[in-house]
């Protein structure tokens, strides 16, 4: 064999064992390259959600101007337009289209900013004891539901946010079914000096404690609806369950450990409640909370209108 035939050998040989070696370890290289590649960190779910407003929300706008966004909260049925009018009760019997019609829309409460979002924006749905509009709200008063849907999106026709869930509690629309007091927590600024006070009220109120943290810089969402859980054979209460969200913070990842959440063992209900099932209500004498108005020219709000 010459010199010229033994070297061309010994090269194909080194190809050959290259290419063996190559496909034998890349399964290995694949795994861990994502975490060496220019020293940046792997994505999260956090740097895959969608930022960008969709284009049918302008689409929306167009036939409608009173769409201010769209609210979701995945694996149920809620997934609407959000509506904003300037009399609360205009979308209570209105669809999208402004027709008539009984299961009304879900809308912005009118003294709520939809460009600028006020630190508490309030939306309001009917509960039709179905899967339509906000009636699944009412599988909220059960924990496990609760844990495996910690998470609500709620976009303007601005900006794309996700709301960590943080509160969940029943109050009433009428004071005569809670001593004569109503829970004012649709006012759309709880921040600054009514942050304290806010936040004492939800903490006592909570179902749970759902290990979201909050501070006074946070936006909130809340959702409103109608609950039949503290009805009785003769009487039809005025009662909401109610659904407090924070913002996801810039940088933050959406998803929420539920494995952190706690049942409170005793929460803050109206006296009805307490009636209802004939117990003693132990925040009977509680100082009774009102917000503070932070602006001169905007009117107090109330309960009263929530769906």
């Amino acid at each position: 064999m010459s010199k010229k035939t033994a070297a061309v050998l010994i090269v194909l040989i080194l190809v050959v064992t290259a290419v063996a070696i190559y496909f034998y370890y890349q399964p290995q290289i694949d795994a861990v390259l994502p975490e060496l590649t220019s020293g940046q960190p792997a994505q999260t779910d956090h740097a895959e959600e969608q930022t960008t407003v969709p284009a049918e929300y302008e689409e929306y706008y167009a036939k409608n101007n009173d769409f201010v966004g769209w609210i979701k909260i995945d694996g149920t049925t809620v997934d609407y337009p959000v509506l904003q009018a300037e009399d609360d009760s205009y979308y209570l019997h209105r669809n999208f289209e402004k027709e008539y019609e009984g299961r009304g829309s879900i809308y912005m409460a009118s003294d709520c900013n939809a460009e600028t979002l006020d630190t508490n924006t309030v939306i309001y749905g009917h509960n039709w004891l179905d899967t339509t509009m906000f009636s699944q709200l009412v599988k909220y008063s059960d924990f496990d539901f609760y844990k495996e849907h910690p998470v609500i999106e709620f976009n303007t026709r601005y900006e794309m946010h996700k709301w960590k869930i943080f509160a969940v509690f029943i109050t009433t629309a009428t004071a005569s079914e809670d001593n004569g007091y109503v829970f004012n927590f649709v006012y759309p600024h709880m921040g600054g000096v009514n942050y304290e006070g806010y936040m004492a009220e939800l903490q006592k109120r909570s179902l749970y404690d759902t290990g979201v943290d909050v501070n006074e810089n946070d936006k909130f969402l809340t959702l409103s609806t109608c609950t039949r859980e503290v009805d009785t054979d003769d009487y039809r209460a005025d009662c909401r369950i109610v659904i407090v969200a924070r913002m996801v913070r810039d940088g933050e990842s959406a998803s929420v450990d539920t494995s952190a959440a706690t049942e409170n063992v005793n929460p803050k209900y109206p006296q009805i409640w307490y009636d209802k099932y004939g117990l003693v209500n132990p925040y009977k004498d509680d100082a009774l909370w009102y917000p503070k108005e932070n602006d001169p020219e905007q009117a107090s709000s109330t309960a009263n209108e929530a769906a």
